[in-house]
């Protein structure tokens, strides 16, 4: 009986147990539900220790929101937030779906020793700048998304809403196969 610490009963024919290693796509899907999970008590903690009449969980407009120093008192303000943050949000995603993997590929890819699209030092210049810029915009949106509950819940709606049609886009430019345990490779219905 072979015994491996690392991986997943599987009975063999021989009716003996082995351990397999696990595979990228089970640890991705082990790594969603327990992301899940933890997500679930983080909402159920929040839930039991809230202080009742909170500003921080109302929904909506009030009197006294104001985010950086913008008073969000009626509906129209309260949507036109939304508007720029969604649009902020969306045009985010778009620009760090693109420029992230190029950047961090050509910077972070210990196997591409060769690099023939920028010097040296546009890279360099590109890469500081792509998260100079990136990182003052998450400090601004702090300030946003600590205000109130739903803002910030939506801003990820927005941003993950987009980042649905961005990886497809990406993931429409590469083929998928499967290898059989026989190691015949089949062509994935692309969907």
């Amino acid at each position: 009986m072979k015994k491996n610490i690392v991986g997943f009963f599987n009975y063999s024919k021989k009716k003996d147990i082995t351990m397999s290693k696990p595979t990228n796509n089970n640890r991705l899907k082990y790594c969603i539900i327990t992301n899940f999970l933890l997500l679930s008590i983080v909402i159920g903690f929040i839930a039991i220790m809230k202080e009742p009449g909170d500003k921080y969980f109302r929904i909506g407009p009030s009197n006294d929101l104001t985010i950086m120093s913008v008073k969000i008192n009626s509906i129209e303000r309260y949507i036109l937030l939304q508007v720029f943050i969604a649009f902020t949000e969306i045009t985010g995603v778009f620009i760090n779906e693109i420029a992230s993997p190029i950047l961090g590929f050509n910077i972070y890819n210990p196997d591409k020793k060769i690099i023939n699209e920028f010097t040296k030092i546009e890279l360099q210049i590109m890469a500081n700048c792509m998260w100079f810029i990136n990182n003052l915009i998450a400090a601004l949106y702090i300030l946003v998304t600590i205000s109130q509950l739903d803002i910030a819940i939506l801003r990820v709606v927005y941003s993950e809403l987009t980042s649905v049609y961005t990886i497809r886009l990406l993931l429409n430019e590469k083929k998928f196969v499967k290898v059989s345990n026989n190691d015949e490779i089949e062509l994935l219905n692309q969907v």
